[in-house]
């Protein structure tokens, strides 16, 4: 923080005086002094701005025209907008005219970033009376509130004191949370319980509102939370649309409304709306960056049928059925790329997969644990895939129940006279990414 002035004279006394000059001397001093706590806060102005307004900022430092001027006063104002995270840099200087002061700001905003406030469970307020009480502490804000600096503490003060003027006895609590790529500062009030005592689904057809409800048992059994809700909707919900092929079904933000139900004290009404959209069917697979398999293969293993409904768990199991085939032609890192191109009009999607095959790997060593030596030896021995040859990962399912079977069943037997029952076969397949091996390691737990 850096200030200049043009107006404070201190007098200094270099010799000595008679007495009556020393009088004075001091009767003068004395006047500058009274002259300089008389002086007020005539003008404020601000430059260096792009975005922020120069009432906005004025009302952020909290001094007022007119009020009297004091050089702590303004070190803490200038302080009060560094800390804001809104600028990387402050300056000021000032400059009297009779006993008025005019104070300049000069600032550099921050290049820092800022991310959308997100109100958690305020359920008694409209949006417009929670942002009329932030402004109240922070007149700049703008539904944001800088990554970095006090603004976040600022905006948690305003909604306490906010609670606190309408007897709710609750703690606002803020944290921040990535969605996706982006950040969000997330505000939230606990120590209050807010139950969910009816839950309603406008645009629901062909999914009934009453299956949507039932599935939503684990969210009505806890208090409301926009971010839980929004989350519940998309992870729970959204997959019994994707059942039925329409692949593009969203929930829009959930709706609280709180009126103090019969029968639920402090609870909500909640609507959670859904855009349904239509049911798709298939067109087709388009393949690319396959070289291992050919294509016919691929769509075999995908299993999709040209204009039946695209169901998503039949979908899904197709995609890890391609994995699988791959994994029986040593890819074991392959991955698959998947975009679905809608034709809403037809409703119909076609998806285009990308295909990364990544390396082929060899069978490498196998390793057996929690045997005897001799047991251990013996399977090793039925084990057919051989070192060197292009790894399988289908091979170890043959082994067990074929390959091996009389040595296991051996090992069973052995196990039940004892008075034992089967062990249990932990197995890892490790890909050595230097020498391109696939190690094998099979593990029998008591």
């Amino acid at each position: 923080m850096t200030h200049t002035s043009g107006n404070s004279i201190v007098p200094h006394i270099h010799r000595m005086l008679p007495l009556s000059t020393v009088f004075l001397v001091i009767i003068a001093f004395g006047v500058t002094l009274a002259q300089q706590s008389d002086r007020k806060i005539g003008k404020i102005e601000v430059e260096g701005l792009e975005k922020l307004t120069a009432d906005q900022v004025v009302a952020t430092t909290g001094l007022k025209i007119g009020a009297i001027f004091s050089i702590p006063e303004l070190d803490a104002a200038g302080q009060k907008l560094f800390d804001s995270g809104l600028f990387a840099k402050v300056a000021y200087r000032t400059s009297t005219k009779a006993n008025l002061v005019t104070i300049v700001f000069q600032v550099e905003e921050s290049k820092g970033g800022a991310s959308r406030v997100v109100f958690d469970n305020f359920v008694w307020f409209t949006n417009d009376q929670l942002v009329a009480a932030i402004k109240r502490e922070v007149p700049s804000f703008d539904g944001t509130a800088p990554d970095s600096g006090t603004t976040t503490d600022a905006i948690s003060r305003a909604l306490q004191n906010l609670l606190k003027e309408n007897h709710i006895e609750g703690t606002v609590d803020y944290a921040p949370e990535l969605k996706g790529k982006k950040q969000e500062h997330l505000f939230s009030v606990s120590g209050v319980p807010i139950p969910i005592c009816k839950l309603h689904f406008p645009g629901a057809k062909n999914v009934s509102e009453s299956k949507l409800v039932e599935a939503s048992k684990q969210l009505t059994d806890a208090d409301y939370s926009l971010k839980s809700t929004i989350a519940f909707a998309e992870f729970i919900l959204f997959p019994i649309y994707r059942e039925v092929g329409q692949l593009r079904a969203r929930f829009l933000e959930p709706i609280p409304k709180y009126e103090g139900i019969a029968n639920c004290k402090g609870g909500v009404e909640l609507s959670i709306p859904v855009t349904e959209g239509p049911i798709y069917l298939w067109t087709k697979a388009e393949w690319s960056g396959n070289e291992t398999l050919p294509t016919a293969d691929l769509d075999a293993a995908l299993g999709m049928k040209p204009d039946e409904i695209v169901v998503g768990s039949k979908f899904d199991k197709g995609m890890r059925d391609v994995s699988k085939k791959y994994g029986r032609t040593g890819h074991l890192d392959v991955r698959l790329l998947q975009q679905p191109e809608f034709d809403d009009a037809g409703s119909r999607v076609t998806y285009k997969i990308a295909v990364k095959e990544g390396p082929q790997y060899k069978m490498g060593k196998l390793t057996i644990k929690g045997l005897s030596e001799e047991d251990a030896k013996s399977l090793e021995s039925s084990w057919k895939l051989r070192n060197g040859e292009v790894f399988d990962s289908s091979y170890l399912e043959r082994f067990i129940n074929t390959d091996a079977r009389e040595q296991f069943q051996r090992l069973f037997s052995a196990r039940k006279a004892l008075g034992k029952g089967p062990p249990q076969i932990g197995h890892e397949i490790v890909p050595n990414r230097q020498n391109l091996n696939a190690d094998v390691t099979l593990e029998f737990k008591n």
